[in-house]
This record gives C-alpha cells, structure tokens and sequence, in this order.
C-alpha cells in the first residue's frame, strides 16, 4: 500500500510541476496560475493549463481549468481589448460545446492590488465550491486511469472525459484480461457485434480518417487504394463484420502522452458508406456499459509497480 501512495504522488507531483510549466512563456498568465495553485494549496482539486476545446473552426485553449466544478478561468491580457469580437464568440463556442458555465476573467490590466484582489475572489470561489460539494470526489490520479475504476461504476460516459493510457486498460473494461494487448481493435467480450476501437482521427499510414466537429460522425477514407477491396467486403457484406463501435481515439493529453479517449459508440451508416466517400459512422450514444455486474472480470494489476 505504501508503494501505492507513494507511486501516485509521484505521479501527482510530475504532473502539477509540467502544468505549472505550460505558462512559463506568458508572464501574466504564469503568475496568476501559479499564485492561485499555491493559494488554493489543495492537491486534492485538480487543476489544468491550457485545456483544449474543440471548436467548429480550430481550437481553443483555456487558461485553467477545474474539472471537478467545470469552471474555467481566463487571463485578459491588454491586447484581447482591441478583439472583443472574436473573444466573445470563442467564449460562445467553448461554453456550447463544454457546457462550462461562463468562464470567469482575470483582467490583467492593472496594479499589482487588483490583480490580487481578483485572484482572492476566485481562490474563495473555489475553496467554497469544495466544501459545498456533498459528494465531492478527491482527486485521484491513479483511479483517473484504471479500468477498474469504470468496472465498479458499472459505465463510462463521455461527460467524465474518460481516458486510458493503454489499449488493453480499455478492452479490460469489457470482460478482456489483456496485458500489453497493441492492436487497433478487439471484439467485445459479451457481445460479438460490437468492436472496440482505437483509430487515429487524422492522416494516418493508408488511411484519412476525420472526426466532426461535434464528434457525431467519424469517416474512414482509403488515400492509396490499398484497402479497396476490403472497404468494398465490408459496405456490401455488413453482416460478416461488427456494425458497432466503441471508439477510444489516439490522442495526446496536454503533456504530451498518448492516450486513448472515450468518444462514444458509433454505428456503420450503411447508406452514406460507398467507395467515394469511405466508410461512415455515426455515433448512437456517449454513454456504454462496462462488463455487467453479473458476469463481472475483475481486472486486477500489480500494485507494486
């Protein structure tokens, strides 16, 4: 157990030090960060800098953000003054595709005094919200990653922004016991018309795959002809393949390690689908169960790593 704790807060300690470090090229916004971290003083709330938002056009990058209270807070340095357009309908897009509330400003643009004094507001803010919240859950970055985490909940769905570290920690979920397990794709265990899937939604090897923007639909092309004939087997003979998805995508966090993230289960569009415009899948819902109560694996590491 002591080695346990021991290996997650050193995890916890690795990865509030990089993401105190992502601000140290904007001044203003690295001491704000930073001040309100250490006011706060409570590693048990989770923190992150620069966290990425999908927008209908780009991306946008939140200045921090708590994820147990979805609140974000943004530094207005002088200049965002002469684009008070663009920064009100970026904020539109962040708040309609998070569902964060309104993000709360830290204007910049001032003494050394007023910058405190905002920052004390918000270090309240938060302090209050933890101890308002009844079933607050500590932040744990050891249950964060682990599959059977999800196995006792009994689902995982996209609103916890779920995410594995490795593809076997994923298909564990769904009653696999897999160690080291490295392939793009596993059948489920209880139910063969459903696969697990890890696809790279980018330009990747062969293959053009893409993900809307608001992730409803995700489209496989064939950029060199080498996959033709099976894309052509899989479109006219669904019924010898798996017509369900459970996608974890390739991504990488906001250190730069690869994970692979919950996007939700995706169904084959048998109509949309032809040669031309690749294979085409929609998604059904955000949310899936994890192996059933009654048939339940338990997934089990070696707690002393």
């Amino acid at each position: 157990m002591k080695k346990v704790e021991e290996h997650s807060q050193d995890l916890k300690t690795e990865y509030i030090i990089k993401q105190l470090g992502r601000t140290k090229n904007k001044k203003y916004e690295m001491y704000v960060v930073n001040r309100i971290i250490n006011l706060i003083d409570d590693f048990d709330i989770k923190f992150v800098t620069q966290q990425y938002i999908s927008r209908p056009e780009r991306y946008a990058l939140v200045d921090l953000y708590f994820p147990q209270f979805n609140i974000c807070i943004e530094i207005d340095e002088p200049h965002h003054k002469n684009n008070v357009k663009k920064d009100e309908i970026r904020e539109d897009d962040i708040i309609n595709a998070t569902g964060f509330d309104e993000p709360i400003h830290v204007d910049v643009d001032m003494n050394i005094d007023g910058i405190n004094k905002q920052i004390a507001t918000i270090v309240e803010k938060v302090k209050n919200l933890k101890l308002a919240t009844k079933d607050f859950k500590v932040w744990d970055i050891n249950k964060e990653f682990n599959p059977q985490t999800y196995i006792d909940l009994g689902y995982i769905d996209i609103k916890d922004n779920v995410a594995f570290h490795n593809i076997s920690d994923a298909c564990n979920c769904f009653g696999h016991n897999y160690k080291g397990y490295q392939r793009g794709g596993t059948i489920h265990k209880f139910d063969k018309d459903i696969l697990i899937w890890f696809p790279k939604l980018y330009e990747n090897d062969g293959w053009d795959n893409e993900i809307d923007p608001d992730e409803n639909k995700i489209i496989e092309k064939d950029k060199t002809g080498k996959y033709r004939a099976s894309i052509e087997d899989f479109i006219n003979n669904i019924d010898k393949y798996q017509s369900k998805r459970i996608v974890f995508a390739r991504v990488k966090d906001s250190l730069g390690n690869v994970l692979y993230r919950f996007r939700g289960i995706y169904k084959f569009d048998s109509i949309n689908s032809n040669l031309d415009a690749g294979r085409v899948w929609n998604r059904v819902d955000t949310r899936v169960d994890t192996v059933p109560t009654s048939i339940k694996v338990h997934y089990s590491r070696d707690k002393d790593k």
